[in-house]
């Protein structure tokens, strides 16, 4: 499509999606479904009583999201191990498939990352989500090193660094077809030829069998990140609900509602800034749209990932029941007299959604060379979500903001 012939689309394009966003702000934001908060004496009585059945219902949110994940990380094992063994090109599609089913599950995960998903340098963490998806760590060029060192095969492989396993190498895996590599000059596969010297169709097998112990791997780790939370086992939904004084994780419920409100502040720091303004030129990009910067350069589905991330960001602040229903951080805010402030949450976040769907297609990169236009009206939109998370939510039930977002006016 030509430059001249694109305008009149791309304005029509970003003047609909400028639409749908506002009219479905003019939505009642009734929440009739949701349960009351239990009775109590007085408001204090109620917004304690709400913190913890937003504490309960979120650590079952948490633990269902894995469940459905752990049963699409199992069904993506055995698929990927079926093309590993049959190598054609119906289980190269089964595979691929079984890839899409997981990350969609995974990217609904992304936005609870607290707890065992959560990095060891917080409390509770225990790492699983970076071994799963260490997204924005990745490195194509660390796969492409490890297909011609084979170092999959390796005993220790699942102690290498995470931009060699999880959901970003299977999608390079699984998806990418060209025989070029990512790699500089000075890396070894390169300075000596190794990779040159792969034959197209030993680098195809070498990449079905790496992707066959990734996505092994990724199936224990979401057995393992289940475990953690399941009652019967590490029951780390007990350690979040019980919150509060001789918890020695969260020792007060403060402190719990903390570590979520970090972990949806996923939605600013990765969604907004990393998955949209950095493609978008409006940061850390030197010309006008940076198509590199997008989260899914392989299987082209960097808009199903962002359709994901608000299904998960609403479970927790809407709830996690069907059309999120349930207790989420909106109760909490109606518990505490902010029911206006509950009313907008739940409107920027349907507003997002619509902003999403308007967008044509499942990857955004032909959209930034075609009509940039539209993706910086979802980016707007999902901007309205943020706006209110950073400035209003977190100031009203005196939340503290994340390290990472101080003094981030954007």
């Amino acid at each position: 499509m030509n430059s001249e012939s694109s305008r009149p689309n791309s304005a029509l394009r970003a003047s609909a999606i400028a639409l749908v966003v506002p009219a479905l702000l003019s939505l009642s934001a009734c929440k009739s479904d949701k349960p009351a908060p239990p009775d109590a004496g007085a408001p204090d009585d109620a917004v304690a009583a709400t913190r913890a059945a937003l504490l309960e219902a979120s650590g079952a949110c948490v633990l269902q999201t894995a469940r459905e994940f752990q049963t699409v990380a199992a069904a993506l094992d055995d698929a990927v191990k079926a093309h590993a063994a049959t190598p054609d090109a119906t289980t190269r599609d089964a595979a691929r498939a079984a890839y899409h089913a997981a990350m969609d599950a995974w990217q609904v995960a992304e936005v609870m990352q607290f707890g065992p998903a959560a990095p060891r340098s917080v409390p509770g963490g225990a790492e699983h989500r970076d071994n799963i998806y260490s997204w924005p760590l990745v490195s194509r060029c660390a796969v492409e090193e490890q297909i011609v060192n084979r170092s999959y095969a390796s005993e220790s492989f699942e102690t290498s660094l995470v931009s060699r396993r999880g959901l970003y190498a299977l999608e390079y895996l699984l998806f990418f077809e060209g025989n070029d590599t990512a790699c500089p000059g000075t890396s070894a596969i390169v300075s000596q030829g190794t990779w040159a010297a792969l034959s197209e169709d030993e680098r195809a097998a070498r990449k079905r069998a790496y992707a066959a112990v990734v996505a092994a791997d990724v199936h224990r780790r979401a057995d393992a990140l289940v475990s953690a939370w399941a009652a019967d086992q590490g029951n780390f939904t007990q350690t979040l609900t019980t919150a509060g004084s001789g918890n020695d994780v969260y020792p007060s419920t403060q402190a719990a509602l903390n570590a979520m409100s970090d972990a949806i502040f996923y939605f600013e720091r990765e969604v907004k800034d990393l998955k949209l303004a950095r493609p978008l030129g409006m940061r850390e990009c030197a010309t006008s749209t940076c198509p590199e910067h997008l989260e899914s350069q392989f299987a082209a589905r960097s808009k199903t990932n962002l359709r994901a991330n608000l299904v998960g960001y609403r479970r927790i602040t809407e709830g996690c029941g069907e059309d999120f229903s349930g207790t989420g951080f909106d109760d909490l805010l109606e518990a505490s007299g902010a029911d206006a402030l509950a009313a907008r949450l739940r409107e920027r976040n349907a507003a997002a959604a619509a902003g999403i769907e308007a967008l044509p297609g499942e990857d955004v990169a032909t959209l930034l060379a075609q009509d940039k236009a539209a993706v910086r009206t979802l980016y707007d939109a999902v901007k309205g979500v943020t706006d209110v998370l950073k400035t209003e939510l977190v100031t009203v039930l005196d939340l503290e903001l994340p390290q990472s977002v101080e003094g981030d006016n954007d």
